[in-house]
């Protein structure tokens, strides 16, 4: 494998991207189930911080649990192929959202 990337680098990224994707699919869901949205608002002032929260605390787990994955060198992924990741996980995110809103709006 060939990376300039060390392990914390490689392994935040990915998380940046599944992070994304988990996020995307708890938009939907809280959209979709008025119960998950109610516990999100009673969880704190309003949804969108719990939102909020549940990301950042996914996108951290994530991130260290990846970056000290493989003995500790991180996951095993090429710069290239951990930059189309990344831009595939956002676009499809973004994509989502936008769909999701356009049919259910």
């Amino acid at each position: 494998m060939s990376t300039t990337l060390n392990a914390n680098t490689r392994g935040f990224a990915l998380s940046v991207a599944i992070t994304s994707i988990l996020s995307t699919l708890l938009v939907i869901a809280k959209e979709l189930n008025e119960g998950l949205l109610k516990f999100m608002k009673a969880v704190t002032v309003h949804h969108w911080v719990t939102h909020g929260i549940f990301d950042v605390v996914i996108f951290l787990a994530l991130g260290f649990l990846l970056s000290k994955s493989n003995s500790g060198q991180g996951p095993a992924i090429e710069d290239e192929k951990l930059t189309t990741v990344l831009v595939s996980c956002f676009l499809l995110s973004s994509v989502g959202i936008a769909a999701f809103y356009l049919i259910h709006g």
